[in-house]
């Protein structure tokens, strides 16, 4: 090869070369930054879901700890409750009713105040005054009686709405707790799909941009080979023109080395030589001339 075609055939393949080694390196470093760029998205969502989770998780915590009490109180209230069922109010006996302190205290007292009425009068151990003892002690106690009923009866009511009351703030909390419990449920469910789905696009964008970055540097690659082999053509073909002033043959041509203008016939028209004056534009002819043209020919 001919110093000419090796200058252009180096200088084309180290162009080639030179361009796809930096169109590649620069695909390689572009999907690189996407790449990091898709990482750094993706580890801010992890932390931002991670971040709900851990707001959920505590808001949940304090809500438990806040419903705690009153579940507690529901399930005391419940088991007094289910006592106060399984053992119904019964009514006190009038041994009970005359074992309370009032009963004794006024039956003392009572009956100390007829005797001693009856002694003043004379009558303490009159019939009248055994009639009268006697009449108080009924009197007294059925009054007694009464209102021990009514007391034991108020207290078992008193003590089954108190259960209830109880209970029922126990079933509020439950159902408040539970509610809270869905919510937080909802709301943890909801942040890992979002977080996920937000990772996964992220991820996705990774491997798209290693993807981009590997066939943007193959095809950086590719052109930069097919301009190597473009260089090594055109160095050939500058060889092959070069040949064309030597006796070598192009082909099956051969090519004269001495100039061409000797190497063609003697030219024809040597001795014709163009008018002096310029031609009528009329006639076509030399100004002042006629036919033959004298002048025309040598």
């Amino acid at each position: 090869m001919s110093i000419v075609g090796t200058i252009a055939a180096v200088a084309g393949i180290g162009s080639s070369i030179a361009g796809g080694v930096i169109q590649g390196n620069a695909a390689q470093t572009a999907a690189q930054q996407q790449e990091a760029a898709a990482q750094q998205a993706q580890q801010l969502e992890l932390q931002n879901q991670q971040a709900g989770v851990n707001f959920q998780t505590n808001e949940w915590q304090g809500q438990q700890a806040v419903e705690q009490p009153y579940l507690n109180l529901g399930k005391t209230a419940a088991n007094a409750y289910a006592n106060l069922l399984n053992n119904p109010f019964t009514a006190p006996t009038l041994a009970q009713a005359e074992a309370t302190p009032g009963y004794q205290f006024n039956l003392q007292t009572g009956t100390q105040a007829i005797n001693e009425n009856a002694a003043a009068t004379g009558n303490l151990n009159s019939g009248n005054t055994g009639v009268a003892l006697e009449k108080y002690g009924q009197g007294l106690a059925t009054t007694t009686y009464q209102q021990a009923y009514q007391n034991a009866l108020t207290q078992y009511q008193t003590n089954l709405n108190a259960a209830g009351q109880g209970v029922n703030t126990g079933l509020t909390a439950a159902g408040q707790s539970g509610q809270f419990g869905q919510a937080a449920a909802n709301n943890l469910a909801n942040l890992y799909l979002q977080g996920g789905q937000q990772q996964a696009s992220q991820l996705n964008n990774q491997g798209a941009a290693a993807a981009a970055g590997t066939m943007g540097q193959a095809n950086a690659y590719a052109n930069m080979f097919n301009g190597v082999a473009n260089s090594v053509d055109q160095g050939a073909a500058l060889q092959s023109y070069s040949n064309l002033g030597s006796t070598s043959d192009f082909g099956n041509v051969n090519v004269p080395s001495s100039n061409y203008p000797s190497a063609m016939p003697a030219n024809p028209y040597a001795g014709v030589y163009a008018p002096s004056a310029p031609y009528n534009p009329t006639t076509g002819l030399p100004t002042g001339s006629a036919a033959p043209f004298p002048g025309f020919l040598s």
